[in-house]
């Protein structure tokens, strides 16, 4: 167990090389940020996501998300290798349009399918039910991920955080699948999962076959980095929705 209970966990090799390579061809035929996917933990599919689903869940290792109803929220994310995702936390998105409420979910994860953009940042902070103010306000420690293709991060599910625009000028593609695990169904997951179900990408992956390789994940080590010493200046500008607005 990580001496610090807001320290992310890093895997590198997560996945066998056909199954990443099967996951990376999937990826790149479905869109990019705008569409969502709810996949059920009891009974998941495509084959595909379920194959890659039980590698990381494994990772990911907590007992809740054995319940009933448990699942994933999961999407594709591509942006220029040196865009800036301001702080934030992820939530049930319907939940806080409806009722203003920030629910976490029980852990949030990401998987990158490639090696270039800045580095994801994790803090030791958190977002109040409101979601109007971090607690504490100031920011203590943080923890930076670099990208790497087959790297596998897990973090708190209320742990905010945030993407460092990289320094490679390049026309280069950061792209990652961020993972956010639920104990128990968003509101809204069913639309998510009818979605899922009539996405034309997706369907095609049903009938893809399914590598059945073991894979042996390698354990990461971080450094805890203090406010005084982070490796670049980190602006925190709070709601990170009003932050957005403005860039």
């Amino acid at each position: 167990m990580d001496a610090d209970p807001f320290a992310p966990r890093v895997f590198d090799d997560v996945l066998p090389p056909a199954l990443l390579e099967a996951l990376s061809a999937a990826a790149a035929a479905l869109p990019n940020r705008t569409l969502s996917f709810w996949t059920g933990l009891d009974a998941p599919g495509p084959p595909l996501i379920a194959a890659v689903l039980r590698h990381l869940k494994a990772l990911v290792g907590l007992p809740q998300l054995d319940r009933p109803g448990a699942g994933v929220e999961w999407w594709v994310r591509r942006a220029p290798a040196y865009h800036f995702q301001p702080w934030h936390v992820d939530k049930d998105e319907a939940l806080f349009m409806r009722d203003g409420v920030v629910r976490p979910p029980t852990a949030a994860s990401v998987f990158y399918l490639g090696d270039a953009g800045g580095a994801t940042i994790f803090s030791s902070q958190v977002c109040d039910q409101e979601g109007t103010a971090l607690l504490p306000r100031r920011l203590e420690r943080a923890w930076t991920i670099a990208p790497r293709r087959n790297r596998f991060v897990v973090a708190r599910g209320d742990a905010v955080h945030a993407v460092l625009p990289s320094r490679d000028h390049a026309q280069r593609v950061r792209t990652s699948v961020p993972i956010n695990w639920w104990s128990a169904p968003m509101v809204g997951n069913e639309r998510l999962a009818t979605e899922a179900s009539d996405h034309e990408a997706l369907a095609r992956l049903t009938d893809a076959p399914v590598p059945a390789e073991p894979s042996k994940p390698v354990r990461v080590p971080l450094r805890t980095w203090y406010a005084a010493d982070l490796p670049r200046p980190v602006e925190q500008r709070w709601p990170a929705w009003k932050a957005e607005s403005q860039a």
